[in-house]
């Protein structure tokens, strides 16, 4: 998915990541995009195109990508394809892309340490605040410089900030270091509320330039989760599955 190829064809569409277990509302549209049955349960992983009403189903697979193209060159032709179907609409204005924000501080958090990326928390004393301070990023964190080095989330509470170690009760743009397991996190700094556009973004590149990753082995990760007593409680519950020993490669099965 880093190929640079298909980064630029997917500016050509309006990218979503999908909350599944963390949004009851959202599953049950999850479910009409992902699933070939209602009798089916929702995975965390899926890939689907749809039209730009939403309504029709231009590609759908029940895992991932990798299980429709045998490599990103076939995916971004296909994907070259699709935007050549429709045409955007022209607007006399430009207005600014939203933050892709995660529903809520604690989910943000664990996104982020899912991820490997530095969070950033809107703090504001009130809607209005919060509002001030999106629109201060999304005027930034667009530009190639910042593009998806960072996981986003707003909250105008203070016990939602109960989880970040350092964060105190002033308002601000917060960056967090997630913890291992992604319940907690850890202030790294705050950026005022007055803070000016041009400053924001060199404090957010400064961020993410010394953020470190932390490598992470998924069987490692999930014995010492159990083993410290770490527990994620989804919104909606993940169905137990037995994990079949014959699954087919990627790049050869279509759904």
């Amino acid at each position: 998915m880093s190929n640079k190829q298909l980064i630029k064809i997917s500016r050509e569409f309006v990218c979503i990541r999908t909350a599944t277990y963390e949004d009851k509302r959202e599953a049950g549209f999850l479910k009409w995009a992902f699933l070939r049955s209602p009798t089916e349960e929702l995975r965390n992983f899926g890939y689907c195109i749809l039209s730009p009403d939403g309504k029709r189903k231009l590609r759908r697979s029940v895992r991932g990508p990798n299980y429709l193209y045998p490599n990103s060159g076939a995916m971004v032709a296909d994907l070259q394809r699709i935007a050549r179907q429709f045409s955007p609409k022209t607007t006399t204005s430009s207005p600014r892309p939203a933050v892709p924000r995660m529903k809520t501080v604690r989910l943000g958090i664990n996104v982020a340490s899912c991820d490997g990326l530095p969070g950033v928390v809107v703090f504001g004393k009130d809607r209005r605040e919060v509002d001030e301070l999106n629109s201060k990023l999304s005027g930034v964190i667009w530009e190639e410089s910042l593009a998806g080095k960072f996981i986003y989330a707003s909250t105008t509470k203070p016990d939602d900030l109960k989880i970040v170690d350092g964060a105190g009760a002033k308002t601000g743009i917060l960056v967090v270091e997630p913890d291992v397991y992604g319940m907690k996190g850890r202030l790294l700094r705050r950026i005022d509320v007055s803070v000016s556009e041009r400053d924001l973004k060199k404090n957010l590149i400064d961020a993410a330039d010394r953020f470190t990753r932390r490598p992470k082995s998924h069987g490692l990760h999930v014995r010492n989760g159990r083993r410290d007593g770490r527990s994620w409680k989804t919104e909606v519950p993940v169905p137990t599955r037995v994990r079949s020993k014959r699954r087919t490669a990627p790049g050869r099965r279509r759904e």
